[in-house]
């Protein structure tokens, strides 16, 4: 099984990776908003830093169970 399979997979049977996924997409989509926004400020710089490392930390909580999942199949 390749990891985008089982990736596919634990989306449809983990309520959790769903979820983890689900957030991830999210924030990268509420980023690509902020970014856009002009001018730019201080205070925003600071909101898209803290949200891309929450995206970055749900990224690996992803890879961590595509991992486990691959060690076990």
């Amino acid at each position: 099984m390749t990891r985008e399979e089982i990736a596919k997979k634990l989306y449809q049977e983990s309520p959790e990776f769903r979820e983890v996924k689900d957030k991830h997409d999210e924030l990268d989509k509420k980023i690509a908003k902020l970014e856009k926004h002009f001018p730019m400020t201080h205070d925003l710089e600071l909101e898209i830093e803290r949200l891309k490392k929450e995206k970055l930390y749900l990224k690996d909580r992803m890879e961590e169970m595509i991992q486990e999942a691959l060690k076990a199949s």
